[in-house]
């Protein structure tokens, strides 16, 4: 296993014959060390694999989370680090909770061809939203003054508005095919969210509820069926 570190992100990456790459990019206070059957599963179906520390993650620098605004721009620069290796590189993106908002948010940059599809699991609507919903559940309290003090803070500290991190917008502008999967008992980023994204969404999607799973645990309840949805909906866009 070869290892890449940047300024910004520490990946791992296992080769393997062919051109079909998987980013993988973990939730909140995780790191790319998170994924145990979700990169076993790409790596068994021929994946070269490449799990990056989020910004102020694991091996990662930085001193805040950008809640993905600033990740997705990390994983562009992946992307094309890719492509100088193997320029006919097919590859996928897929991300869990933080990690799905990450993709989408790089779903809505300019991507290059090589970028064939993104698989988003439990991610949400917007750092805004999911810090409100949140605030309510386990303090109930309102996002003002809390959050919009918060959101002043992260402002001057870190030069980002916590609304700025829309993946609405985002999947809105996508051109590239997006799989929306989320769990019908998510309490942490509510089930309701993942409606929004995929009405949202002007590219090819599909869209899979996984009855029953909660937070970041679709994989797990789904099983082979969630698998299968997955490579099913990879394997129209890729050779």
């Amino acid at each position: 296993m070869n290892t890449k570190t940047g300024n910004q992100s520490q990946a791992s990456l296992q080769a393997r014959t062919g051109s079909h790459w998987v980013i993988l990019v973990h939730g909140y206070a995780d790191s790319g060390l998170w994924f145990h059957e979700e990169a076993l599963a790409f790596y068994r179906q021929g994946f070269h694999l490449l799990l990056p520390d989020a910004r102020g993650h694991g091996q990662s620098q930085g001193a805040y989370v950008g809640m993905g605004w600033h990740d997705r721009l990390d994983i562009i620069s992946w992307i094309h680090w890719i492509m100088e290796k193997d320029s006919q590189a097919e590859i996928i993106l897929y991300g869990v909770s933080m990690g799905a908002a990450t993709v989408m948010m790089a779903a809505g940059e300019n991507l290059p061809s090589n970028v064939k599809a993104v698989v988003e699991d439990c991610g949400y609507t917007s750092a805004w939203d999911v810090l409100k919903y949140q605030l309510n559940v386990q303090f109930r309290l309102p996002a003002f003054p809390a959050l919009t003090s918060a959101g002043l803070v992260n402002f001057i500290k870190n030069r980002y508005r916590l609304k700025d991190a829309d993946a609405v917008k985002c999947v809105s502008r996508a051109k590239v095919p997006i799989l929306f999967i989320h769990g019908t008992e998510d309490r942490f980023v509510p089930f309701e969210m993942s409606r929004t994204l995929y009405d949202a969404c002007n590219s090819k999607k599909e869209y899979l509820a996984v009855e029953g799973a909660a937070h970041v645990k679709s994989a797990m309840v789904g099983g082979p069926a969630y698998w299968d949805k997955v490579f099913q909906f990879i394997n129209q866009y890729i050779s």
